[in-house]
């Protein structure tokens, strides 16, 4: 197995049921020379109560089918297994989107960690052990399609939630065990988590590093700090929140990442960019491709 299996970039799709716009994301790809294409699941009208629309599906892969790509997918964001009363109802959905990946298909698909209201320590503990059992579950699915489901780590976003440290996610990871179900690595969502529950964020990172299939790369000052803006230029210039700024605009150690972490063999770099930084969008694929050379160059040393 190779260091790196390729690197590619999420095509941020919104309102776009004809893939009008999708079609020009992966023209740019095509362009820009990347291995991937990251297709948002999430954002494209192919599930309907739990399953998969079949019309809708074949007018996606249409638009796919010209080009010489490979593609991940993204997961539904709601996709919540430690909401123990709706795991069944997040189980349906998270199936179709495995289902949906694989008709494309996508190497992996990505879903969040859970996230729930602090409570008290065995509520937290029995959420953590219904999410193991779902992804458990959802790791069957996933090797009978031949996929990857890749659990990516995120921060809190209300008062009085908690969600896993990338190590504790890499624990759950562990423990679920099952060869279908790594995890996907966001370096700004673990510098936010991290400055927010006052953990070491290298050492936490590596630790997740090490399961983790897919990364997501994108720029932040890993600040979690609440201060009232008014537009997404405003909370750049004060550095706060989950940014997804392009690479080197933050002040997240790359250089330093890449040279300390060991990902899993084939893992995907995958570039995370809202349509507003599109234009700097040709800039951090560069730039990551540097770091993937920085990261294979410490590998073929180790």
């Amino acid at each position: 197995m190779a260091a790196v299996r390729g690197a590619g970039f999420s095509s941020a799709v919104r309102d776009d049921y004809q893939f009008e716009i999708l079609r020009r994301n992966l023209d740019q790809a095509q362009e820009l020379g990347v291995d991937f294409v990251e297709i948002p699941i999430f954002a494209m009208d192919l599930i309907a109560g739990g399953r998969v629309i079949q019309s809708q599906m074949r007018r996606l892969k249409e638009a796919l089918r010209p080009r010489a790509l490979s593609y991940t997918a993204h997961g539904p964001i709601a996709v919540n297994f430690m909401q123990r009363e709706l795991s069944e109802r997040h189980f349906d959905v998270a199936r179709a989107s495995v289902e949906a990946a694989a008709e494309i298909g996508a190497a992996h698909v990505v879903f969040h960690t859970g996230v729930m209201k602090m409570n008290d320590t065995g509520a937290i503990e029995a959420a953590y052990s219904n999410q193991r059992d779902y992804f458990a579950k959802l790791g069957d699915v996933a090797a009978e399609h031949g996929i990857i489901v890749a659990v990516e780590n995120v921060f809190a976003t209300a008062e009085g939630e908690t969600t896993a440290l990338p190590s504790r996610l890499a624990h759950e990871i562990e423990a679920i065990g099952h060869p279908s179900v790594l995890a996907c690595l966001d370096f700004s969502h673990g510098a936010i988590t991290c400055a927010a529950q006052g953990a070491d964020f290298l050492a936490e990172a590596e630790a997740l590093a090490r399961v983790a299939i897919h990364l997501h790369i994108h720029d932040s000052f890993g600040d979690p700090t609440k201060l009232r803006t008014y537009s997404d230029a405003e909370r750049l210039a004060y550095g706060i929140g989950d940014l997804h700024a392009p690479i080197g605009w933050g002040n997240l150690p790359w250089q330093e990442m890449m040279k300390r972490f060991t990902f899993r063999p084939d893992v995907i770099f995958n570039l995370e960019l809202p349509p507003r930084y599109w234009y700097a969008l040709d800039d951090s694929v560069r730039e990551m491709h540097e770091m993937i050379e920085v990261y294979k160059a410490g590998r073929a040393n180790a």
